[in-house]
């Protein structure tokens, strides 16, 4: 799985031996001499106590490759949002974005038959993956190229089937970036002068994704020179970024 036992196996390892010294910091600075105590204390604040801060990137690197985000957002791309019905069955890329999931966690639990897994290294795991599909989720929503309301209401409903799913898998709680998610979601309903407030105030979106809510969010019922306002508001803001 990416060679994740052999990440493993190094991480947890040097977390360890972090840990050993952090049990023997006393008794290796009584031992030193005054003059060079400088070079312990440096040698702990840069060294040891970033041990554990290994995790998230070391991780990250399986978590990345371990789902297939490129084919979860290629079909979102395909979904049409500007539907007339609201709909009461989620769509099926949610079920085989889950599956993926759902294979991860079994090749997890039969990593753990093999090599222990610590728990924190589980979180991280975790928390990656979550992560990077509530991302990819914006990504292929800001990719609707026209959405109604109906559709806004199955951009809801597949998220939160997701999440049902997901809240089986993992104890991580709360999820993180859950309200990444649901917040561009209910940014298809704001007014016009609404959403150039939530536009300035919310940073942490593409430009890319701020133009799809313009565009088929307030885009649908305000006026054109509305919409080129809010347009140039993202402009300015990309403009800003660049400085």
């Amino acid at each position: 799985m990416f060679g994740l036992s052999e990440r493993i196996i190094a991480t947890e390892s040097l977390v360890f031996l972090a840990g050993q010294f952090e049990f023997l910091h006393a008794q290796l600075e009584a031992m030193i001499p005054s003059n060079k105590r400088a070079f312990l204390s440096q040698f702990y604040s840069q060294t040891v106590s970033t041990a554990q801060e290994l995790r998230r990137p070391v991780y990250r690197s399986v978590a990345s490759r371990v789902i297939d985000y490129d084919q979860t957002l290629q079909l979102m791309t395909s979904v049409r949002w500007d539907i007339r019905d609201i709909m009461s069955q989620h769509n099926a890329y949610v079920d085989i974005l889950v599956r993926e999931l759902q294979v991860f966690s079994m090749r997890l639990a039969q990593l753990a038959k093999q090599i222990p897994v610590p728990q924190e290294a589980r979180t991280v795991l975790w928390d990656h993956c979550i992560r990077l599909v509530n991302r990819t989720f914006v990504e292929g929503f800001a990719s609707a190229k026209k959405c109604s309301n109906e559709g806004r209401a199955l951009m809801q409903l597949d998220f939160q089937q997701y999440l049902m799913k997901l809240e089986k898998l993992t104890d991580i709680r709360p999820i993180p970036d859950r309200e990444f998610v649901e917040t561009y979601v209910k940014a298809f309903y704001l007014t016009e002068n609404e959403m150039e407030r939530w536009i300035r105030e919310h940073k942490e979106y593409t430009a890319k994704q701020l133009t799809s809510l313009v565009t088929c969010g307030v885009g649908s019922h305000v006026t054109k020179k509305g919409k080129q306002k809010l347009l140039a508001v993202i402009e300015d803001m990309e403009r800003s970024k660049a400085r």
